[in-house]
């Protein structure tokens, strides 16, 4: 891995984590406002929804802060802000669309737990159903809402539009692949195309978006999408590695065909793959079985093969930032960005050392 002094730079880590709790700051106000029906860019009497918002977003701070991500969600913040400031040297522009970034993955992590967790609630009660409402909400108008209140000539205003249009479809079309995709039938090509729409969507959105903000043209929108979504993609493979690592196994209690299982499925003879499924279709019920496949896919060979394989995106994000090019400082912060993703997965070291 390439050395980088990530503390330091026009912005490094010390000022992402400024930014990151600044983001924060700006959706607690943003809630506050909310609870009274307003900051929607709409008149009043608005309460109901906006009440039920700003409880939807006090709630993922506490789960975020729960669960340790805050490392996650500094990451959200510094690549829209790291992208404005490679395109026009001040990432402070790009604040607005931090928060949108993390309105997003506000809703899509409570959508995807009703899929994703087990024993998570019915759809069906009204509770959970309420939720799901104030999550499209959170996730989809109200960035909209804060994207049309922009101050920006009406023509990146559209551009902006357009990303958080197209975040949903990229990001519901790679969910529905995860969901429906057996593991029978999946490879590790397939797995990568729904990571791409599930989870390289939201990062492509807040890249791009960051892009236009800046006054890029459609090109170079398009570039910077490109680096979010196989950002993204790292950033999924890292979430599956630390599902294994922690114990939770979540991914193999709903039957998740994830891109380690479907490499190490890839590498079988046809006995040792039926073998694999079965314990995979046992997984979904015992600790067991789920413990039992997890040394199969942490076992050294599969895992060295498996960095083998995942050297390539990373080496193709840095490729897409040398080409993207921009404001050094800024560009280096995304390459720092990369590695610090990059370095949590498994066997890494030993594909691109």
């Amino acid at each position: 891995m390439r050395s980088r002094h990530v503390e330091e730079g026009a912005f490094g880590r010390a000022a992402q984590e400024r930014a990151a709790a600044e983001a924060e700051a700006e959706i607690g106000r943003l809630c506050e406002r909310l609870a009274e029906g307003l900051a929607m860019g709409l008149d009043e009497g608005r309460e109901m929804v906006g009440g039920a918002m700003a409880e939807f977003l006090v709630d993922f701070f506490e789960t975020v802060r729960a669960k340790g991500s805050r490392p996650g969600m500094r990451g959200m913040v510094a690549l829209p802000m790291l992208v404005h400031g490679a395109e026009a040297g001040d990432p402070a522009p790009a604040r607005p669309l931090a928060v949108v970034h993390l309105l997003w993955w506000a809703a899509a992590r409570y959508l995807d737990d009703l899929t994703d967790v087990p024993g998570a609630p019915s759809a069906g009660n009204t509770a959970v159903a309420k939720r799901v409402l104030t999550a499209l909400a959170v996730g989809g108008q109200l960035p909209a809402r804060l994207v049309a209140d922009l101050p920006v000539p009406d023509a990146v205003r559209l551009g902006l539009a357009d990303e958080v249009s197209r975040v949903w479809l990229d990001a519901v079309d790679g969910q529905l692949r995860d969901l429906t995709e057996r593991p029978s039938a999946a490879t590790p090509a397939s797995v990568l195309r729904a990571y791409a729409g599930k989870t390289g969507a939201p990062y492509a959105m807040a890249a791009a978006s960051a892009a236009r903000l800046a006054g890029a043209g459609a090109d170079r929108a398009g570039g910077w999408r490109a680096f979010g979504r196989r950002l993204g993609v790292l950033r999924q493979l890292v979430n599956d590695q630390r599902d294994l690592a922690s114990g939770r196994h979540e991914d193999l209690a709903n039957g998740t065909a994830t891109y380690l299982l479907a490499h190490l499925l890839s590498t079988l003879p046809p006995a040792r793959r039926r073998e694999a499924l079965a314990l995979h279709a046992g997984a979904r019920h015992s600790a067991c079985a789920r413990a039992e496949l997890t040394a199969w896919m942490l076992d050294e060979d599969v895992l060295d093969g498996y960095a083998a394989s995942v050297a390539p995106l990373i080496g193709h994000a840095h490729d897409l930032l040398g080409l993207l090019g921009g404001d050094p400082a800024f560009v280096r912060g995304l390459h720092d960005l990369v590695d610090e993703t990059a370095v949590h997965l498994p066997g890494l070291r030993l594909a691109v050392a």
